[in-house]
């Protein structure tokens, strides 16, 4: 049974910014999780099931032509894999497949921890993505550029270092992503900003003249290896030193688990978790509260608080889950508030 959630609005802190994030590599941001992704023509989800009584429908509608005894078959060893034996079930003559599905599932939820399973068809395969809620993520976790550009003349070396850093992680942002989302955000904020453009003083620190002014540098910086100019830095300050001894810890730090994580229905919600790490110009410039309000008002159709973990389960391959996501995650987590409170230091 799919466990209540109570959608909150997402929360951004001002001096240690627990904001969402993303990590790894510059490549193009992919649409969902790769596993998760499929050619299948059908799909439907089994979520919020109890055993009894029996349906008075069909559990599978007739507009989707599943194997029925192909899915239960599945579901038992799926069932065997992650909630024990089954061996000692009892059933009757007049049971149908729809119960020994229906007793999968519920198995599934109270033994295995397993909240939701989508079913996915490709002409005769069939897949389930099992998923497992984990957490509810509530915070933006915000990265800012603008302290490291006021850098580049106080401390060259150190500017080197974190820009090289912050662009090679996959966050979008203020680095060119595949991403309509930020796009449309920035179009807006650029229309807004024709209401200000005769008081002088919030146009001088209004994100649009930040992006207008280094989008381009920001797009054509070169990427250095930045694990060797750290290692080289010899910092003095107590604040510099305090970010080379966090940098260190980067290698520690899975940067991709966002990737891993998913909402509850990928196919009616509009949002990815790795969405919630962003790269912005400062914490709480227009472009930062533009995006966390985008986000609010999504949170009010879509359940995009709740996160869940996923495996794929088809014949012949039953994946484990990976236990270690949580831990990953929550180092990841704390690693970018780090970051942010120092970067915001400067």
């Amino acid at each position: 049974m799919h466990t209540e959630i109570q959608i909150e609005p997402i929360q951004r802190t001002r001096t240690v910014p627990r904001p969402i994030i993303s990590g790894g590599t510059t490549e193009t941001l992919p649409k969902g999780n790769a596993k998760t992704q499929s050619t299948a023509t059908e799909s439907f989800s089994i979520s919020d099931i109890s055993v009894a009584p029996v349906l008075a429908q069909p559990l599978v509608s007739e507009e989707f032509d599943i194997d029925k005894k192909a899915l239960a078959r599945l579901l038992v060893n799926v069932t065997r894999n992650f909630a024990g034996n089954i061996d000692d079930w009892q059933f009757s003559v007049s049971d149908s497949l729809d119960d020994l599905i229906l007793r999968c599932t519920n198995r599934l939820n109270v033994k295995g921890n397993i909240d939701h399973i989508e079913v996915l068809q490709d002409d005769a395969h069939l897949r389930l993505i099992l998923k497992r809620f984990i957490a509810n993520r509530s915070t933006v976790y915000l990265i800012p550029i603008r302290p490291v550009i006021e850098l580049r003349h106080r401390n060259r070396k150190l500017y080197h270092i974190l820009l090289s850093f912050i662009k090679s992680l996959p966050y979008g942002g203020l680095f060119p992503k595949y991403e309509s989302r930020i796009d449309w955000l920035w179009e807006f904020l650029f229309e807004e900003v024709e209401n200000y453009k005769d008081n002088k003083e919030i146009i001088k620190n209004h994100s649009t003249t930040f992006y207008a002014r280094y989008k381009t540098f920001l797009e054509d910086y070169e990427i250095r290896d930045w694990k060797i100019l750290l290692d080289k830095y010899r910092p003095r300050k107590p604040i510099y030193k305090q970010i080379k001894e966090l940098l260190l810890k980067a290698e520690t730090i899975d940067f991709q688990v966002p990737f891993q994580l998913s909402v509850r229905d990928e196919y009616d919600c509009v949002f990815e978790h790795w969405e919630s790490f962003l790269v912005v110009d400062r914490t709480d410039s227009a472009f930062a509260n533009g995006y966390i309000q985008m986000l609010n008002d999504c949170s009010n159709d879509y359940d995009i608080i709740s996160t869940y973990q996923h495996t794929i389960a088809e014949d012949g391959n039953i994946e484990p889950f990976d236990e270690t996501i949580p831990h990953r995650l929550s180092r990841l987590e704390e690693f970018i508030s780090d970051l942010n409170e120092l970067l915001n230091e400067l």
